[in-house]
């Protein structure tokens, strides 16, 4: 009879902390005062965290890596900038991490900024955590003033062209 309760709570256990779908939501605007572009990613703390265990970047817990300078920063060359790029005429716009908060209801947002460059079109790729869910879905939404355009990026379609 124990063996059988054991089994039903680690049974909930895992279903706990499983989930279905996987998602993560951009917010870019170009400021013109820096002519850069500014990023906030919102990803899901669990997601991050699974990712950079897998990766042997972190030991644990998120917010411990996040803490410690040097963790953070691998964490976010080898995860965030390989998952967010933004490019100009093929040439990739260098991106600098500015900043980041955890949230109660287990999103994390990665604040980003990339160096100044001219105002044009740029190519966008988004495939953050699509080589490790599949189901993964990201959406960027490029914010203009009075002007709001969204972008979906998916498994197989993990780039698109956004008119700045």
């Amino acid at each position: 009879m124990k063996f059988i309760i054991v089994l039903f709570f680690s049974g909930l256990c895992l279903l706990s902390s499983a989930h279905e779908s996987y998602f993560s939501f951009a917010e870019m605007e170009y400021n013109p005062t820096c002519e850069c572009l500014e990023v906030t990613l919102t990803v899901s703390s669990h997601d991050l965290e699974s990712f950079a265990i897998e990766k042997k970047i972190i030991d644990s817990q998120l917010e411990s890596g996040l803490i410690e300078e040097s963790l953070r920063m691998k964490m976010i060359d080898e995860i965030i900038f390989e998952g967010f790029k933004v490019y100009d005429n093929k040439k990739e716009i260098t991106l600098f991490y500015v900043g980041h908060e955890l949230f109660q209801d287990g999103n994390c947002s990665i604040y980003l900024k990339s160096e100044s460059f001219d105002k044009t079109t740029v190519q966008l790729f988004y495939g953050l955590f699509m080589n490790v869910h599949t189901e993964q879905q990201n959406k960027l939404s490029y914010k203009q003033v009075n002007k709001q355009t969204v972008y979906n990026f998916f498994v197989f379609k993990r780039e698109n062209e956004i008119e700045l």
